[in-house]
């Protein structure tokens, strides 16, 4: 809020009654028209379905709109999910938020889900990541050793 710096009074003079009443008042208006609206947290673009091969990069990234800033926790089938090497997030301050899984196998192949919690409320988006493990590739199409 901004500060009120009073003039000198003049020797003599009054002030009307009330008359910083008025100067206080716009000072709080300028303070009031300056704050953001609150608004409960939304995704203005949700995550989507992967399909990757194992070895690979996976990454799901989405856009989430709310005041004040919501915070963000991804989970992988429910379960939270801590940020390391394997698993990177990151989220800006335009709302732009990424989860990046490095050298994907089997065992990422889950339901993930972004949850975004403000003092308003809460929106989730949730995607599947489909990983090709090198084992169902090599079996697809090709013959079993013949028997003689």
């Amino acid at each position: 809020m901004k500060g009120l710096l009073l003039p000198p009074r003049e020797e003599g003079r009054r002030r009307p009654k009330g008359w910083w009443a008025e100067d206080v008042s716009q000072a709080f208006l300028e303070a009031v028209a300056e704050e953001k609206p609150h608004v409960k947290p939304y995704f203005s673009k949700t995550i989507r379905d992967l399909e990757v091969v194992e070895g690979s990069a996976a990454r799901f990234d989405c856009k989430i709109e709310g005041y004040p800033d919501p915070e963000v926790v991804w989970f992988k089938d429910d379960q939270s999910i801590r940020e390391s090497r394997h698993f990177q997030i990151d989220y800006d301050e335009d709302g732009n938020c990424s989860l990046i899984i490095s050298d994907v196998c089997g065992d990422d192949d889950a339901k993930y889900t972004c949850k975004a919690v403000n003092s308003l409320g809460e929106a989730t988006c949730t995607a599947e990541l489909i990983v090709e493990t090198m084992e169902e590739g090599e079996g697809e199409g090709g013959e079993e050793e013949e028997e003689e």
